[in-house]
C-alpha cells in the first residue's frame, strides 16, 4: 500500500474554511447536548438531595452531582480553549480557520479530548442511572 498525496487547488480556501466551521459547529452542537444532558441530572439530583435524608444515599447523590459539575466544567473550558465560535467564525473571517488552535493537530485533540469527555459521562450516567433507578424501585424517590 502507498500513501498518494492529494493536492488541492489555491482556490479551495473556502471550501477549507466551511469545513472548519462545519466541524466546530458540530463540536460546539456536541457539547451543548451533553451539557443539557448533564443539567437534566443535576436538576434530578438536586431535587434527590432536597428530598433525601439517609446520610449514605445522600453522599452518592451529592458525589454524582459533584462528577457532574465537574465534568461540565471540562466541557465548558475546552469550548472555551478550543471551539471557533461567534464573532472569530462569521462567514466574513476567512482566517479564524488558520489560527493554530484550529489546525489540524488541534482538530485531532479536540476529536481525542471531546471523546474522553463522552466516555466519562456515560460511565457517570450509567453509574447515576443506576443509583436513580435503585432509589425509585425501593421507593426512596
Amino acid at each position: 500500500m502507498t500513501d498518494t498525496r492529494i493536492t488541492l487547488p489555491q482556490d479551495d480556501e473556502p471550501l477549507m474554511v466551511q469545513t472548519c466551521r462545519c466541524q466546530h459547529q458540530t463540536w460546539t452542537m456536541t457539547i451543548a447536548q451533553n451539557e443539557q444532558e448533564i443539567d437534566q441530572l443535576l436538576v434530578i439530583l438536586s431535587d434527590l438531595l432536597d428530598y433525601q435524608h439517609y446520610q449514605s444515599l445522600r453522599q452518592r447523590a451529592v458525589d454524582y452531582y459533584s462528577d457532574l459539575n465537574h465534568l461540565k466544567s471540562r466541557f465548558q473550558r475546552l469550548k472555551l480553549d478550543m471551539i471557533c465560535e461567534g464573532v472569530a467564525c462569521s462567514p466574513s473571517e476567512r482566517l479564524a480557520c488558520r489560527e493554530p488552535r484550529i489546525g489540524l493537530y488541534a482538530t485531532l485533540a479536540v476529536d481525542a479530548h471531546l471523546r474522553s469527555l463522552m466516555d466519562e459521562l456515560s460511565r457517570i450516567k450509567a453509574g447515576c442511572y443506576q443509583f436513580l433507578s435503585v432509589m425509585v424501585t425501593l421507593n426512596l424517590f
